[in-house]
C-alpha cells in the first residue's frame, strides 16, 4: 500500500493559482535543459564539422523518429501535468470510496 503524499505547499488563496504555478515551474526547467543541451550540441558538432548549419532544418524525420517523437511528447506532457493527474487520482479514490 503507498503512503499517504504531503500535501502541497500553498502560496495563493485560489490553490489552481498554486497548480498553475506548479505546472510553469516544471515547464520552464524542461525548457532551459533542452535549451542548454540543444545549444550545446550545436556548438559540439560545429566545431568538430559534423554537420552543415542547415542540416537541423532541413531534416525529414522517418515515421520512426515520429513514433519517438510522440512517446517523448507524451512523457513529457505527463511530466508537465502531473499535478493534475494527482488531483484526478484523488478525486477517483475518493469517489470509489464514496460509491
Amino acid at each position: 500500500m503507498a503512503s499517504p503524499k504531503q500535501p502541497r505547499p500553498t502560496f495563493f488563496e485560489d490553490t489552481a493559482n498554486d497548480r498553475l504555478t506548479a505546472i510553469i515551474t516544471a515547464l520552464t526547467a524542461e525548457v532551459a535543459t533542452l535549451c542548454d543541451r540543444v545549444v550545446t550540441l550545436e556548438s559540439v558538432l560545429a566545431a568538430n564539422g559534423v554537420m552543415a548549419k542547415d542540416a537541423i532544418d532541413s531534416y525529414q524525420p522517418t515515421p520512426e523518429d515520429m513514433e519517438e517523437r510522440r512517446q517523448r511528447h507524451a512523457a513529457f506532457t505527463q511530466r508537465v501535468f502531473y499535478v493534475l493527474q494527482e488531483e484526478i487520482d484523488v478525486l477517483s479514490d475518493s469517489a470509489k470510496l464514496q460509491g
